[in-house]
Formats: structure tokens, sequence, C-alpha cells
């Protein structure tokens, strides 16, 4: 029994010297988890957890009830009753939700730059393209400089970067100043070319991880619908001209992160397909809980809009039951569809291009 004792040492001592090699040369998870730290936003509205109300008080509507309502309880200058996509995802990586720039958060530390009525061109070519005026100052080259300013001496490796929506302002500004969809059209090339821009400005920082957030299909957010009412529509009673403004718009974001992506084989950045996602849960609503997929919970703020209107009897007071509903105010979307989106982006890949998600297998929502 001692020799037995004996030899089954011998062996497993001998043994393990290889079984400990054969662990340190087993392949590493595609994509370990880790913790990304500071975590960076840039966007509009749709991105915007308080920047607008702190840097244009006078012009934002969401600094008042019932904004805020479904979550937080009161507003927060958030454009929804309750959470947007980024807190969605920043809280799926327990990291909390993230400051905006203008209530000037801890130096090195994580912050959100977007601002709603943000544009991806600036004033002047805005106006002398589409010969139209964004309602903010803010546009995304000013936002980098923000980015540039705050981050000069910091350490990005392992930052995570969300680049939410931008491009959508200059988009439906246009529309909504009745101009033709060509016009538009031409808008499709600078505003990539500056959000392309952008994304390199930040990989040159040090940035190793970045999600770029394609475009809703503007065609379906009501206050276009009723804008262009009269418009031929698509089979979710969508304003096809829009949607193809959508469509163009993310087939070259798209391509701009694939190209990216081939250039710096070292930075994990993925494209998430929004309108792609935002056309599955329409058509499958009810597996999504959704039963308004057109009309808005609120309507206290289409009346700032020239050329919409709406059906009187919804109100300007919000529904009860915004859980329900797609859209929140005819612009922006109920905390409800963000969570959907955003657990599509996390969990499905159908959504992610050009690599799979490398924050999937870190998050949990």
């Amino acid at each position: 029994m001692e020799s037995f004792r004996k030899t089954l040492f011998l062996f497993v001592l001998c043994s393990l010297p290889s079984k400990i090699n054969a662990i340190l040369q087993s392949p590493p998870s595609p994509f370990p988890c880790q913790r990304f730290s500071p975590i960076y936003a840039f966007g509009d509205s749709i991105t915007d957890t308080g920047n607008q109300v702190r840097a244009f008080p006078a012009l934002t509507m969401a600094w008042r009830p019932p904004y805020g309502q479904t979550y937080f309880g009161r507003p927060t200058g958030r454009y929804s009753d309750g959470r947007l996509m980024l807190d969605f995802l920043t809280t799926a990586l327990n990291e909390g939700l993230i400051p905006p720039h203008f209530a000037h958060p801890a130096p090195d530390g994580s912050e959100n730059f977007a601002v709603g009525g943000a544009t991806a061109l600036d004033t002047q070519n805005l106006s002398t393209i589409a010969n139209v005026t964004a309602p903010t100052s803010i546009y995304l080259d000013l936002q980098i400089s923000y980015f540039n300013g705050d981050t000069s001496c910091a350490k990005l490796s392992d930052a995570l970067v969300y680049f939410g929506m931008i491009g959508v302002n200059d988009y439906v500004l246009t529309f909504l100043a009745q101009r033709p969809a060509s016009v538009v059209e031409r808008l499709i090339n600078p505003v990539a070319r500056t959000i392309s821009t952008a994304l390199s400005n930040i990989i040159s920082h040090g940035v190793k991880h970045i999600v770029v957030q394609g475009q809703f299909p503007i065609g379906c957010v009501y206050v276009l619908t009723n804008a262009l009412r009269g418009s031929k529509t698509d089979r979710n009673g969508c304003i096809e001209s829009a949607n193809l403004i959508s469509h163009e718009h993310n087939r070259r974001l798209k391509n701009a992160v694939s190209a990216i992506a081939r250039k710096h084989t070292d930075v994990n950045i993925v494209f998430f397909d929004t309108s792609a996602a935002y056309f599955h849960i329409l058509e499958n609503a009810q597996l999504f809980g959704f039963s308004k997929l057109h009309e808005p919970c609120y309507t206290g703020i289409l009346h700032l809009f020239a050329g919409v209107s709406f059906n009187a009897s919804l109100g300007a007071e919000a529904c009860s039951n915004p859980q329900n509903y797609v859209s929140w105010d005819g612009i922006h979307l109920t905390d409800g569809m963000y969570h959907a989106l955003m657990k599509l982006f996390l969990t499905d890949p159908r959504f992610v291009s050009p690599s799979s998600n490398f924050l999937s297998s870190c998050t949990h929502i």
C-alpha cells in the first residue's frame, strides 16, 4: 500500500509540469471579461444623460415631468420616461450610470459628451448644404474636442467608448424644413466622413474598445411620419424615403467600422445595427410586450416642431402604460424600447458586425 502511495505521488508530481504547461498554453477566451474604465459616450439626445439641460436650460424639455417618471421617478435630463441604451449597457457592465460632461465629473473618470440636439456637421456646413439651423451649437467635432481636452493625460487602453447615434438631427431637421429628399441625401457623405474621422481620433488616443451605434429608421419616428404624411410607407407604416436615408447612413457607417477593424487589428470595435434591431422588434412586437408601435406615450413637445400635427385625443399628459409603447414623446423612445434594443445588442449576434460582440460574455441584462 505504501509503495502504491509513493508511485501515485510520483505520478502526480511528474505530471504537474505538463498539465500546468498545457493550461498556460491553452488559447485564451477570445474576449476575456475585464473592467472597462473609464467609459466615454458621444451622440445626441438618444444618449444624453444631462448635458443639454445644463448647457441650454432654456431649450430643454427633459428637465420637466413626465420625463424620468418610469425609472428615476423624476426628470434627470434624459429624453425618455426612464433609462437610455447607454444606461442599460453600463449597468450590465456593473459600472453604474455615466455622468454628463457639463456636470464636471471627476478628472480621468467616466464621462458622457452626448448633447441633445447635437448634429454631426458643424453649423456652417449644415447651413451651406441644407440651409437649416441646428437647435444647439454643439456638434460632433466639438464633443471630440471636449474628449481630447479631458483625456490628454489619461491612460485609455482599458477605456470603453460608446459612440451613440449622431447625424439623425442633421437629416430630421432637413426633412422638417421641407427640403427635398435629394438635399437630405447630400448630407450623408459629409456626415459619414465626420463620424469616421471622429472614430480615428478616438483610436489615436489609445482607445481599444468601441461600440458604434447605428441609426434608428428615422422614417418610423412619429414626428416624421406626421410631417411627411401622404408619403409612401412600408409594411411597418414607416416613411420609405426617410428610411432610405437611414439605410444608406448605416451602410456607410458599417463599412467604416469594418475598415477600421481591418486597419487596427488590436482594437475591438463593433457596429450595432440599430435599424435592423428596431424592425425586428416592430415585427415581433407582442413578444417584446409592445402594443403601441408608432403613437407616442407623451405628446407634450410635439408642438415645438413645425409641420407636425397629432391626434388631440392623445393629450399632453403621459400615458399610464409606457412599457407598452415604443415611442415616448414622438421623437425619443421609452425605457422599455431602449432596454429591448440593448438586450438584442448584447445577446443576439445577428445585429452586430464585423466580429463577435466583445461585451456579450461580460454582461447580464
